[in-house]
């Protein structure tokens, strides 16, 4: 009970915070601030279900072809993604992932895995950091597979089911970290 009671006053402490930071800003820029801060100090995805305009969120439409395509920061390094709910891991292609300062010999490309070409290999490698605007996941496992191999990058579950939420609905995709 104690340490409910604790978690409720830190709770009430850390929105006090924010609040007053928001209120604090430069006149007039409550009413025209597109993003509030950040609750730095909370453990991400706390909050969002009580300070829903807190929440990082994006929205993507979807294509012509009713997929969600993405423009990620890999490494801060930009690059085109197909957003695959099927694919278990991020998949980068290998120019990709060098634009992004991640280097493979051929000897990592150990893991057999199935693409849309056929079965091939792929090198395990960990992304320090994967962003899509506010949206920011370090440290996320991927394979990099050959360029004839893959012909967009895939921004799978290794990445996806690390934020809060992902939906679908009404032509667009919305992810929530």
């Amino acid at each position: 009970m104690r340490a409910e009671i604790a978690a409720a006053v830190a709770v009430v402490l850390l929105s006090i915070g924010a609040v007053r930071q928001f209120e604090d800003a430069a006149p007039g820029a409550a009413e025209t601030n597109a993003n509030p801060p950040r609750l730095a100090a909370a453990a991400p995805g706390r909050l969002s279900d009580v300070y829903a305009g807190f929440v990082d969120e994006v929205r993507v439409p979807a294509a012509r072809d009713q997929q969600f395509y993405v423009t990620a920061a890999v490494n801060n390094a930009p690059a085109p993604f197909l957003v695959d709910t099927g694919a278990g891991f991020v998949a980068l292609r290998e120019s990709d992932a060098r634009a992004a300062g991640i280097h493979t010999a051929w000897t990592d490309f150990s893991h057999p895995v199935r693409t849309a070409n056929g079965e091939t290999r792929a090198a395990l490698v960990y992304v320090d950091a994967i962003e899509i605007g506010p949206l920011r996941v370090e440290n996320v496992k991927a394979f990099v597979l050959a360029d004839d191999q893959l012909g967009i990058n895939l921004l799978g579950m290794s990445f996806l089911s690390r934020l809060d939420s992902v939906e679908a609905r009404g032509g667009e995709l919305v992810l929530r970290g």
